[in-house]
This record gives structure tokens, sequence and C-alpha cells, in this order.
């Protein structure tokens, strides 16, 4: 397995595996990335903003096991998003190795902070978050996009 930036070929796998994934853990209700408009073609989405966001995948040969990245939220703040794994690829590595790439990437684009949405029934994730230093808010900041999420968080760069 080895980790690669999105292609278009692509989209179709990670909309499926962020959708599987989300339905796993019972959070595929509306106001989740599981109904984001751009979830049919992420790698368009974020290979036409690359000076602001990047998105990777976990390939196996030509399968794709997961993904995630990082996308703009405000001016000073990035979004860690859709960091999601199929089974198989859960407890390789490749959750810190996003994260490492998305928060050195993020700072060197100017970003101040990187900000994370997610609920309370994924303990594996949060318990990546609080790994690399992420400080859990009491509420959204404004202009999220997923009212659905319980839990938020925040990591200054």
């Amino acid at each position: 397995m080895h980790l690669r930036q999105i292609k278009t070929a692509d989209n179709s796998a990670v909309k499926n595996i962020i959708q599987t994934t989300l339905q796993e853990f019972h959070d595929d209700l509306p106001g989740t990335a599981y109904y984001d408009p751009q979830l049919a073609d992420l790698a368009g989405y974020y290979n036409h903003q690359p000076q602001k966001a990047a998105f990777w995948v976990v390939a196996e040969q030509s399968q794709i096991l997961g993904c995630g990245g990082f996308g703009p939220f405000s001016k000073q703040t990035a979004e860690l998003q859709k960091l999601y794994f199929l089974p198989e690829a859960r407890g390789h590595g490749f959750g810190k190795e996003i994260m490492l790439r998305s928060i050195k990437l993020a700072a060197q684009l100017g970003y101040q902070q990187l900000y994370i949405e997610t609920f309370a029934n994924l303990d594996s994730a949060i318990g990546l978050y609080q790994h690399f230093g992420f400080e859990q808010l009491s509420a959204p900041l404004a202009g999220s996009s997923h009212s659905a999420c319980d839990r938020w968080f925040i990591k200054k760069l």
C-alpha cells in the first residue's frame, strides 16, 4: 500500500469509501460528508485549488483503500477533510501519514491553524487528533457546513 495524490479515476472509489465508512459507524446523516456536493468529483475539487488544498489516497495496485486531506476553511484556517479508511487499511499508519503531510503543507501554505469536525463515536480518529495536539472545542467554528458533527478540534500550526 502507498499514499499518492488523488486522480480523477479515483473519484468513484473515494466516494464509496467515505459513504461506506460513514454507514459503518451510523454517521451517514444529513449535514455530514456523506452528502457533500463535491463528493462525486473530489479530484476536481482538490486539484483545482492546489495552492490551498491537498488530498491523498491509499492505493494498493489499482484498489483505493482510504483517503484524506485538507482544504481551506477560512483565510487562516485549513480543515482536515474526509479522512476515511476501509477496514483493511486501518492500523497501518496512513492516518498518521496524512495528518503529518496535512500539518506540514498547511503550515507551508500560510495557514495558522488546522480544524477538524468529527463524531464522538469515532474513537480511533479522536485519538489520532489528540495524539497530534489538537484541542477540543465546545462548538464548531462559524461557517461550518457539517451540522451533524458533534466534536470539533483545532491545532495551531
